[in-house]
């Protein structure tokens, strides 16, 4: 039905939108209507202030007169004033009761869901969502993961916001005490019929790969003289921004990178073999991932603690030791040393910390792995830069840039470059390479707030880039056994070797667009 006509460039006030965002609810343009009615967002044009939101009419429908269009009744149910559209834009992100990460987790939503976005928390960053399900009437979400969408190219993401109202902040809670779970619940493992565990539970058999020899196997470098002998190490090092620039980095000889719980924020577990390194860290607590990457690399693990059913796993289940500097050094005396009282930046190890406590408790020896396949490079698409889109509110954003003197990458974090702590150089890498893996969800608790951890399986298969001397490879990775180091292949099916020297993975969800030129 056909109520009223408006002029070009007439100002209206909008009071909301369809559901699909086709329609715009508009009330009591003077003296043409007194009610209100609906217009077609397409013939509008939206202005934008902190306290109102107002339509101009742009142009008219070719089948109506030059200076009118029609506007209609919608039987639709509106989208209110003061609300916006949104689209979820990362793998799972966490619900929380408040605008910040202190608030505890009431839910989760997916990748590309369609949310109603009701208001903002003073900076911005923090989203009011509502009617999400049955379950949920309303939650914050953090902003970084939310594309607002708008029918007008002309109105930006801050002009939408403004528009959001900002409403009283809710009282974080008072984090309580978390509960051991039950020895049921942690398990990763079956028991066997005389009770006893089964080590390497949801893991894959061990692969027969022999010793190492003179040869470095995850970097190709020579190894010194007896370092054959020695397992790998792996060490889990913090990415807060806090414990910025970390120590060690720039002397592993691989590090993985992964996001954590509520993913907001991404961790490092470095892997050291090659080299002697006197000071590495902050050391923070181990993740699930971690059983997974001490199986595969057949390493020893050190880490400062882990939620119950992880630690209960690594002390249990792994069929590789792990060194819980909580339990296992609390003196901070032996392995590792402590540096001031933050939590996020005290506490520190070296290798010669870590091979002290391999020797002690016995469980040092040549790791039954496989090693990389180090070659030339292969003709591949230009890769210069790089951008990896981790969270930028924790400044775990990543890109590279590819210095052709050192035939290297160097690394920015959250857009500074990335050095090393012990010595202040630019973190520079020869392989940089992107790993599609499954993010999972589960049902371990990680801290008092009720987040989950993911888990990351690192054997199986799944996409990959690999990006050595200015170019990108693109393909898939493969590990099919504990030993089994990360094979790469081309789509074709022809294996993609790495060029000899120190290599970065990024562990990635599926939902991630690696971009580079």
């Amino acid at each position: 039905e056909i109520v009223a006509q408006l002029s070009a460039n007439q100002e209206v006030e909008i009071l909301g939108t369809s559901a699909d965002g086709e329609w715009y609810q508009i009330c009591c343009p003077p003296g043409i209507y007194t009610n209100e009615a609906w217009v077609s967002a397409n013939l509008m044009r939206m202005v934008v202030a902190p306290t109102a939101t107002t339509l101009v009419v742009q142009s008219v429908m070719a089948n109506q007169h030059a200076n009118t269009l029609s506007a209609r009744r919608a039987r639709t149910q509106p989208q209110q004033a003061g609300q916006q559209l949104g689209i979820v834009s990362a793998a799972v992100v966490n619900i929380r009761t408040g605008p910040g990460t202190n608030y505890p987790v009431i839910g989760q939503v997916t990748d590309r869901m369609k949310v109603t976005v009701v208001g903002r928390s003073e900076q911005s960053n923090w989203l009011h969502l509502c009617c999400l399900d049955t379950s949920i009437d309303e939650g914050w979400i953090s902003a970084e993961f939310v594309e607002l969408t708008s029918n007008n190219d002309a109105i930006n993401r801050d002009m939408l916001l403004a528009a959001l109202a900002v409403p009283p902040t809710p009282i974080p809670p008072t984090p309580m005490p978390h509960t051991p779970a039950e020895r049921s619940a942690t398990a990763l493992a079956t028991n066997g019929s005389d009770g006893s565990t089964n080590r390497g539970a949801g893991l894959p058999g061990q692969g027969n790969f022999g010793g190492v020899a003179a040869q470095n196997p995850l970097t190709g470098l020579p190894l010194a003289t007896g370092r054959a002998a020695q397992r790998p190490m792996i060490i889990c090092i913090n990415n807060d921004p806090a414990a910025r620039p970390q120590l060690g980095l720039s002397q592993a000889d691989l590090i993985y990178e992964y996001l954590m719980e509520g993913y907001g924020i991404t961790r490092f577990s470095a892997i050291f073999y090659g080299n002697d390194v006197a000071a590495i860290g902050p050391v923070r607590s181990a993740r699930l991932i971690n059983y997974y990457m001490g199986a595969l690399y057949d390493a020893g693990l050190v880490c400062s603690g882990a939620s119950d059913q992880v630690r209960y796993a690594l002390k249990h289940e792994a069929p590789f030791p792990y060194l819980d500097i909580d339990l296992d050094d609390p003196s901070n005396s032996r392995y590792s040393v402590s540096i001031g009282s933050d939590y996020r930046t005290r506490l520190r190890t070296s290798t010669s910390g870590a091979r002290q406590w391999l020797a002690d408790w016995g469980v040092e020896k040549s790791p039954n792995l496989r090693g990389f396949t180090f070659g030339e490079r292969r003709d591949g698409n230009p890769a210069t830069q790089i951008t990896i889109p981790y969270p930028q509110g924790t400044g775990s954003a990543v890109s590279y840039r590819y210095d052709n003197s050192m035939g290297q990458y160097l690394r920015w974090l959250g857009g500074n470059a990335h050095t090393d702590g012990n010595n202040g150089t630019q973190i520079a890498l020869d392989n940089v390479i992107v790993q599609y893996v499954t993010h999972e969800a589960t049902n371990i608790v990680e801290d008092s707030l009720g987040s989950t951890s993911i888990r990351l399986n690192l054997f199986g298969s799944g996409r990959a880039i690999v990006f050595r001397n200015g170019v990108a490879l693109n393909g898939s990775w493969r590990s099919e056994s504990r030993g089994d180091t990360p094979r790469f292949y081309t789509d074709d099916g022809q294996e993609i070797a790495l060029k000899t020297g120190r290599s970065w993975i990024s562990i990635v969800p599926e939902s991630y667009t690696i971009s580079y030129q």
